[in-house]
């Protein structure tokens, strides 16, 4: 597959998950204070690297309050377990991008922004609170994702059809439903841990089996990117993709701290001087054969330079 341009040795794509209006004065910070908040981390980080691209993985309506179940008793009950939210939940409409339109606005309005969905409510009934797509059935696979995107389109958020689902979990059903939507790509799976090589496979979070390094058509509808790098890794992963001629693909998260976790690639000041300090390196070592881009303009490359079976 064609999947980029033939003059570039490699390409970088730079994501964050949990993209939604919560503010400091709300339970997290989720980019609702915008420039005053931890989007100060990514201003400073692109005006830093102007090639660089962010895609924001961003919530329709978010309202998950906490990751772990806090409601003790019904978590210990199987089955029983299985039909509740085993903690609180935001009412329906309280983070809704429909009722926040300055934060719509803010993220519009940056060129090195790109915006890609993440759920509709980043929540679900049973032990896996963030694991949004479960054991739905089809149907209600498929009136999520429309609910999803009507929420997108009547915020008028500047958005692409793409989708990284909370969890990273993605059933087969899930997928069937957003080639029919016509989303353009899947992020589902995640690998910081196998060894490189042109045919390494993902083999840890979300799909597996598919490949670690190169985008790959799941139909002739939709392209997986996978997740090879994280906050943790050695720069040397980085060489290694790239002397493969693969998609260095570096994951975030916009809340840093829930509760008592704390993420690794939780966005802060730490976190982004050192991707400072390895994307100064990787320009310094191959300056233009780098592909700086996003998923949804890989998306858009791949449909345009490659013949469909259709």
């Amino acid at each position: 597959m064609n999947w980029k341009p033939k003059e570039k040795k490699a390409a970088l794509c730079f994501t964050i998950d949990d993209i939604f209006p919560g503010k400091s004065t709300d339970l997290y910070e989720a980019g609702g204070d915008l420039e005053k908040g931890v989007f100060k981390h990514l201003l400073w980080l692109t005006s830093r690297h102007p090639k660089l691209k962010i895609t924001l993985f961003t919530t329709a309506d978010w309202r998950e309050t906490s990751p772990f179940p806090t409601r003790k008793l019904i978590a210990k009950i199987p089955m029983l377990r299985d039909k509740f939210y085993l903690s609180k939940v935001l009412k329906k409409g309280t983070m809704s991008l429909v009722n926040h339109p300055e934060f719509v606005s803010f993220l519009n309005q940056n060129k090195q922004f790109e915006i890609a969905c993440h759920g509709l409510h980043h929540v679900h009934k049973g032990l896996k609170i963030p694991v949004e797509f479960q054991n739905q059935t089809k149907q209600e696979f498929q009136e999520i994702v429309k609910d999803m995107i009507h929420i997108f389109d009547k915020s008028k958020i500047d958005y692409v059809k793409g989708i990284c689902p909370p969890g990273w979990n993605a059933p087969q059903q899930l997928i069937e439903v957003l080639q029919e939507n016509e989303f353009s790509f899947l992020a589902s799976s995640r690998d910081v841990k196998s060894p490189i090589s042109k045919k390494a496979k993902a083999n840890m979070s979300g799909l597996q089996g598919v490949s670690l390094l190169y985008p790959e058509l799941l139909s002739n509808k939709l392209i997986h990117f996978p997740s090879n790098m994280q906050a943790n890794n050695s720069i040397d992963r980085i060489f290694d993709i790239i002397e493969n001629e693969g998609l260095v693909s570096i994951k975030g998260h916009m809340i840093k701290r829930i509760l008592n976790y704390v993420a690794i690639d939780g966005i802060d000041e730490l976190y982004v001087n050192y991707l400072d300090c390895i994307f100064t390196e990787i320009e310094n070592r191959y300056g233009d054969s780098i592909w700086w881009t996003t998923m949804g303009e890989m998306a858009t490359y791949i449909k345009q330079n490659n013949k469909s079976d259709e």
